[in-house]
């Protein structure tokens, strides 16, 4: 079957094939329009069948009328097949457009005797086709058409013009390329390229094709008079600075160039410029292109024929002699021969080729302006240059975190150096749906010719230099390589093809022939250390510094001074050196280092023993003294240089593990020998991963040591997780221990959001990690693995999933668990040989690298007795710190002694060492207090057990017994404590002391002796265990302090024996009870017995309480009533109450007043009344109150003026106007008070937090603070305008509720991150002012009509009932992860690109008929309700893994075949829909959730 074509082109060859014809047939295929012309035919083609099924095949035909046109018999009969086709077909007749070329219409209408049209020499010869032919010659005559003067006309211009015919008649089913008309003139501040010609020989022919092509390019050229009358053309100091700004020289040497004195001139002007261009100026030499157009290179290199300068008119001697010059310079640079008469050389290809040189060096160059890239972005550019000849498409990939940024900035370096840009994302997740790479190629099509016709393509790009990226390949090598060879293919030479992905190996192995590494800018920071040796800085001291830094991924080098003038080492550029002056090396000894490289910009300054004088150091951004003759280090001080450097030195400093280790002595060496064998071991591996163990004693150092190789060696892989206490982090909870787990290292490996992974249970979860993780190299460290389960949840996938350069470290205190896991290496972790043991000794016992000469007898052999163990070391020697009696210090040697052997008592010295309380306060707390409580509470029940909180956790600290952190998700600091420590606390309460029971084991042990039960101090037991039935003969517990009742929801209506503790403690009585939590107790009221006048922490919540005998319990401090739904008031002695600091009656929907006179409680600082409906009135609070939150509805508000934290008010209808001086209230919240006309925040001046919610009345807010991070507010139009005034530069958050008069939100507020709009009456919306905007949520907002969104910070759009809405455009929403349409009836445009979106819900969408997943290659979750008018569902994603269709009536089928990661699905009331008409669902894993309800 023959070859269908858009245009056939009918010409005479001799006449126009290598000017007009080539001209056509180049315009048509650059604009993906399909041309017939009979020299492009292939070899060994039979050419009248070929031409016959062209012209039976073409749309639109073009017949090039030139002056022997009629002479050819070929031509002749090729318009009777043409004219004829006119009436046979059964389509709409073909258009004929004829071209006039050098000929008159009336000469091929009349066909006049003894002219080139006269057919009559032709009748003896061909006498039955005569008359055909002259009627069909006729007939095109009489079609309108052009006429084309070559001599008088420019060909680009009726070459555009034919063309743009063409497209009219094509334009019902043919998308173009381009449509770019090309004036004839074009004002221009800046003109690439100069073509400098004579016009009689050049202008209207070469030149203006050229110039045509150049534009067409986005070059813009000046050309000489172009399209102007002779006496128009530009002065020549015009034309002479056009040729000093533009970046290319074209001159066209044609046969009577140098009869122009002017092109000469012009010339000499050319020569010039490229010879006195300035070698120092960064901007390169314009390039020279001579075309010899019809003239030898050696005609003007010596002026022969034509060139003969004396034959130039009105010359003098000194002309002709610069001009000789400039032309012999210019014959000598390598151009074109462009030989109009040659058989070979057709004008369209001649001159693309000359455009394509052009475009290397006339393109505008966009620089890039990130530092970070500039050498890889340069790195590309030489690899182009040494492939610019090549014959091939050239590839580039692109490895590390940065890949998609840096892409980009490539594409828009590179973009004007190619003549095509296609840039697809997500294509791995395209290439895993139906047909995935075959729509992959269309879409790349679409892209670079605006059509998906891939023969088209190849066709059209077979002379193009084209710039493709693909990112997000994935790691499925196998669909990789057949895609990349299939876009290749498509491809011309001089290509490039740029491949960005994640992982590494596989663009190793798709050979790229440049692959651009950004884990390199990301590489360990370097820290350079300067210093003086033998200058008294003790070498304990630099190891301290050297170790920290090391630990936390640094390569910190140390410089000696001596050693730099020696010339041995030298100062590298560093962002941060950290100088240590002393007693000989000053500032100037410093700078001197540096004298030979770039001095930092960041500078940390440590004086020695010695003045710090800083003013010849500049730069310095930290500095600090140290000097250990009169004082020890300064940790707070030391930590936060750490801190500081560390941000500075590593770009992610997100993805260092930092730690509260405060002297890691003696890590670096063990790590940088593991790290060098691990390292060594992958890069020799080939077929699998490598899995290596660190073994040994706890406290021994394992997970610290695991930490320090994990920030060091972790950027060297594509992904890195790090699962720290592993065997806590699964007690306890079972499988769904295991399963978060399992979602952390997947979303770690893969770079996703955790909370979008879905795994049902750990035997699925190893499925998962096997498909995910296929072939990935990664860093995976499971820290104190105690159990083979875990291993097979966790390290089991990985084997059979992970890349040859892989490596998993496990560390375990059981050796077995290592060859469990064929382990190729086993690390003994054993404990700090005598050097490294005497430092960090040192460095608890003194804070000082060094002891005092008396103590260094004696601290040696405590050292020895700690026998290398780093836990034994820190807590013996923070147990000794600021022991300075020798005699003690004996004495702990001996206990040492006789204890090496058994780690509990080597650890016990220091719980030894403590006071009687604070013994007691590290027993409560390994016992009662290590649920990750908070630090508050804790100190507050030790304050109430000992008369001391603070002090003790402080101390204990400090012996290293404790550890605190911060638990981010709630701002709140928590204690911990070592599990060995945890278990040397408990086996001294079991084996010592039997005065406390933490579990149903320990309890029944000292309940059923009575002995035990009377120095019992500490019980925890659960309400649903019955105990022991020795338990009921106890009538008194004199010494309990503390009891805790943990009750079970489950558990909470079941029937109750007397063995039960609700019934056993009816009757006990606990005179010294301290703290009391008892959740859901059962009890109306206080049993007496636990009525303790001591108690001063008491935690009641959720229980059956109705009363609070507050006269029992005078002493109390921290009192929780939550959910107390029995509780009507409170005693009116609470008043006497002055030690109660905290009072939570939260969610007591009964209580309507506090006692009168609550301004007694004077030490009460935090008041909790959150959710209490029923309070109605508040008179006078204590002025020490810090934090208030409470909901009433009364107008009675107290003097708060030393309110600091946070103020809630909530239903003060009354509450008219507002004024509070409270310098550090941070929170103000004043819900539906709305009675409130005037709020003047003057004295909020570190307001941070506002919430005006349902304040209708609101007209007046004044002074708000510059602080203001988060406001909310409702009403009226004029507290927008408050708003829209004032100065709000760290506003994140803003919601406007009920603001019907708000026709227009147009604010400046760079930093605000999440906006609320809730029933406002917008028109218009415009967010070009807010750059960091994250979220949008628009409901309610019925008269908002059309919303153009651009930001590509925005994460997350919600609509609700903006059914007013018809149009909502989204482009470039790069970063967007959810999008939620809800009841907007009137979307008729929906127009979002959104690569990363996750979650999609749509509902009430009853004019959405097709619903396309194009584009949403990340889709997680999508939901559509209520969709009336949609029929057909398919081409899902496949990483959808969560599909909800209901109530969508017309639906008639859904396929989810290709939805490889479905595993939740639901289908109701879609009453079009049957089962047979939903695909695939029968093929879900049998894991996968499937409920479908059709009928």
């Amino acid at each position: 079957m023959s070859q269908t074509y858009d245009v056939f082109l009918c010409h005479r060859g001799p006449e126009t094939k290598r000017n007009i014809v080539s001209v056509l047939s180049g315009m048509f295929r650059s604009k993906g329009i399909t041309c017939f012309v009979d020299y492009r035919m292939d070899k060994g083609k039979d050419v009248n069948s070929e031409i016959d099924g062209a012209i039976q095949t073409s749309r639109v035909f073009i017949v090039i009328l030139s002056p022997e046109f009629a002479t050819s018999t070929w031509c002749l009969e090729e318009v009777l097949k043409i004219m004829n086709t006119k009436g046979v077909r059964r389509r709409v007749n073909p258009p004929v457009v004829p071209v006039f070329c050098d000929v008159q219409r009336s000469l091929v209408q009349q066909q006049a005797a003894n002219t080139s049209y006269d057919l009559s020499v032709k009748k003896g010869r061909y006498p039955e086709k005569i008359e055909c032919w002259s009627k069909a010659l006729k007939d095109v005559g009489d079609l309108d058409g052009f006429v084309y003067e070559t001599k008088t006309m420019p060909q680009w211009e009726i070459s555009e013009a034919i063309v743009a015919r063409v497209e009219s008649y094509l334009s019902h089913n043919i998308i173009t390329v381009e449509d770019r008309k090309m004036p004839i003139s074009r004002e221009c501040v800046a003109y690439d390229v100069f073509i400098c010609h004579w016009r009689p020989d050049t202008q209207l022919n070469a030149v203006s094709v050229l110039r045509g092509i150049l534009l067409s390019r986005g070059i813009t050229p000046f050309v000489v008079g172009y399209g102007k009358n002779v006496e128009e053309t530009e002065s020549m100091s015009d034309v002479l600075t056009e040729i000093k700004g533009s970046k290319v020289h074209i001159v066209f040497l044609s046969p009577n160039f140098a009869s122009s004195k002017r092109c000469l001139e012009e010339v000499v002007y050319i020569m010039n410029t490229q010879n006195s261009c300035d070698t120092s100026d960064a901007s390169p030499k314009p390039t020279i292109l001579p075309i010899f157009y019809n003239v030898e290179p050696s005609t003007v290199r010596h002026q022969l024929k034509g060139y003969d300068l004396k034959e130039t008119p009105g010359s003098t001697q000194e002309e002709r002699e610069r001009w000789a010059s400039a032309l012999r310079q210019l014959s000598l640079l390598h151009g074109f021969e462009y030989k109009t008469d040659s058989e070979y050389q057709f004008q369209w290809e001649t001159l693309y080729d000359i455009v394509k040189n052009v475009e290397m060096s006339a393109k505008t160059v966009i620089p890039c302006n990130d530092g970070r890239y500039v050498e890889k972005v340069n790195q590309v550019l030489k690899m182009l240059e040494l492939q610019e000849k090549s014959e091939d498409v050239s590839f580039v990939g692109i490895y590390g975190r940065n890949k998609s940024e840096f892409a980009n900035i490539l594409v828009k370096r590179l973009a004007r150096e190619f003549g095509r840009v296609c840039h697809l994302t997500n294509v791995m997740e395209k290439a895993c749906q139906p047909d995935g790479i075959s729509n992959i190629v269309k879409k790349m099509c679409l892209d670079l010719i605006k059509s998906d016709d891939v023969r088209i393509c190849q066709q059209l790009l077979e002379n193009e230099r084209c710039l493709v990226l693909l990112d997000d390949l994935g790691n499925d090598i196998d669909m990789i390589r057949p895609l990349v060879e299939e876009v290749k293919a498509m491809l011309g030479n001089g290509s490039l093809l740029v491949l960005a992905n994640q992982f590494q190996h596989v663009l190793r192995q798709m050979n790229v022939h440049k692959l651009i590494d950004l884990t390199l800018e990301h590489k360990r920071g370097i820290l350079q250390i300067c210093y003086a040796e033998g200058d008294g800085i003790n070498d304990g001291f630099l190891i301290q510094l050297r170790e920290t830094f090391d630990m936390l991924g640094l390569d910190v080098r140390l410089l000696n001074r001596d050693q730099v003038k020696s010339g041995s080492t030298c100062p590298q550029n560093a962002k941060v050196v950290l100088c240590i002056i002393s007693r000989s090396f000053s500032s100037g000894d410093f700078n001197s280092m540096f004298e030979n490289a770039i001095l930092p910009s960041k500078i940390v300054c440590i004086s020695y023993g010695s003045d710090l004088r800083d003013e010849g150091i500049p730069e310095l951004f930290f500095k600090m003294e140290v000097d250990f003759r009169k004082r020890e280090l300064d940790k707070d001080q030391f930590r936060w240089m750490v801190q500081k450097v560390v941000q500075i030195l590593n770009e992610r400093p997100e993805e260092i593990i930092k730690s509260a280790v405060d002297f890691p002595v003696g890590l670096a060496e063990r790590s940088n020998n593991i790290e060098r064998c691990i390292l060594d071991a992958v890069s020799m591996s080939d077929q699998s991963l490598q899995c290596f163990g660190l073994v040994g004693m706890g406290g021994v150092g394992k997970t610290t040591l695991a930490m320090s190789i994990y920030n060091k060696i972790h950027s060297k892989f594509e992904g890195s997780f790090l699962s720290f206490n592993t065997r806590s982090e699964v007690q306890g909870k079972g499988s769904l221990g295991l399963v978060a787990l399992q979602k952390k290292m997947l979303a770690n490996l893969m770079r996703s959001n955790e909370d979008v992974l879905w795994i049902n249970n750990y035997v699925h979860g190893k499925d998962v990690l096997k498909k995910k993780l296929k072939n990935i190299n990664a860093l995976v460290i499971l820290d104190d693995v105690d159990d083979e389960e875990q291993l097979d949840a966790l390290y089991q996938p990985l084997r059979s999933s992970l890349g040859p350069k892989s490596a998993v470290i496990i560390t375990t205190r059981d050796r077995k668990i290592l060859e469990w896991a064929k382990s190729r290496k086993i690390f003994d972790v054993q404990g700090l040989d005598k050097e490294m043991s005497k430092w960090l000794f040192y460095w608890h016992a003194f804070m000082k690298p060094k002891p005092p000469v008396d103590h260094e007898e004696v601290s040696e052999r405590v050292i020895e007795a700690c026998n290398g163990l780093p836990l034994a070391l820190k807590v013996v020697g923070s147990h000794l710190y600021s022991k300075s009696d020798k005699s003690y210090w004996e004495e702990s040697f001996h206990y040492l002694q006789r204890n090496k052997h058994k780690l509990f008592d080597v650890l016990r010295i220091s719980f030894d060492g403590l006071d009687d309380y604070a013994k007691e306060a590290f027993l409560d707390i390994c016992c009662f207090l290590i649920d990750d409580e908070d630090q508050d509470f804790v100190c507050a029940v030790l304050k109430a057990c000992y008369g001391m909180g603070r002090t003790y956790l402080h101390e204990l600290q400090n012996k290293c017994l404790i550890t605190t952190y911060v638990d981010e998700d709630e701002d709140v600091r928590r204690i911990r404590v070592h599990d060995q420590l945890r278990d040397m606390g408990r086996q001294i309460v079991r084996q010592d002391r039997r005065d406390r029971a933490w579990n149903e084991e320990t309890a029944n042990d000292i309940l059923q002796d009575e002995r035990a039960r009377s120095s019992l101090r500490g019980l925890s037991i659960r309400g649903h265990i019955p105990l022991p039935v020795e338990a009921l003969d106890c009538r008194c517990l004199p010494q309990l302090r503390i009891l805790v009742v943990k009750e079970d929801w489950r558990y909470r209506w079941t029937e109750r024996g007397e063995y039960f503790p609700q019934n056993v403690f009816t009757d006990v009585r606990c005179g010294g009870l301290r703290w009391l939590r008892w959740q859901l107790a059962p009890f109306q009221q206080l049993p007496h017995g636990l009525c303790s006048p001591d108690i001063r922490v008491l935690e009641l919540r959720h229980s059956n309480l109705s009363e609070v005998p507050m006269d029992s319990l005078p002493k109390l401090q921290h009192l929780d009533l939550t959910g107390c739904k029995g509780l009507k008031t409170l005693d009116s002695s609470i008043a006497r109450m002055t030690d109660l600091k905290y009072l939570n009656l939260s969610e007591c929907p009964h209580i309507t007043r506090l006692p009168n006179d609550m301004t007694s409680v004077s030490s009460l600082q935090h008041l909790v009344l959150h959710a209490c409906v029923s309070v109605t009135t508040l008179f006078s609070l204590p002025t020490t109150l810090r934090t208030l939150t409470l909901e009433m509805k009364s107008n009675e508000v107290c003097s708060l003026e030393s309110l600091e934290n946070e103020l809630t008010i909530t239903h003060c209808n009354k509450l008219k106007r507002l004024s509070l001086d409270a310098p550090s209230l941070q929170r103000v919240a004043l819900q539906d008070c709305i009675g409130l006309e005037q709020l003047d925040c003057k004295g909020f001046s570190s307001l941070k937090y506002l919430d005006l919610n349902r304040c209708s009345s609101l007209t007046t807010l004044s002074s708000l603070p510059t602080t203001v991070r988060n406001l909310t507010f409702s009403g009226e139009m004029c507290v927008y305008a408050c708003v829209e005034n004032a100065s709000l530069p760290h506003l994140e958050e803003l919601t406007i509720n009920a603001c019907r008069n708000l026709r227009r939100f147009s604010l400046q507020a760079t930093s605000l991150q999440r906006l609320r709009l809730y029933g406002c009456g917008l028109e218009d919306l415009e967010t070009r002012g807010l750059s960091s905007l994250q979220l949008l949520q628009l409901y309610h907002c019925r008269t908002l009509k059309s919303l153009v969104l651009e930001e590509t910070s925005l994460q997350v759009l919600d609509f609700l009932f903006c059914d007013g809405l018809e149009e909502l455009d989204g482009k470039g929403l790069s970063s967007l992860q959810s999008l939620q349409l809800k009841y907007c009836h009137n979307l008729k445009r929906l127009a979002v690109e959104a690569p990363s979106l996750q979650r999609l819900s749509l509902m009430d969408f009853w004019q959405l008929q097709e619903f396309n997943c194009k584009g949403l290659s990340s889709l997680k979750q999508l939901e559509l309700t209520k969709c009336t008018s949609l029929k057909a569902l398919r081409s899902l994603p496949t990483t959808l893994q969560r599909l909800r269709l209901r109530h969508c009536a017309e639906l008639e089928s859904v396929d989810v075949r290709g939805c490889t990661c479905l595993s939740y699905l639901y289908i109701s009331d879609c009453n079009g829909l049957t089962p047979s008409n939903i695909s695939g669902s029968d093929r879900l894993t049998s894991e996968a959730s499937v409920e479908i309800n059709v009928r």
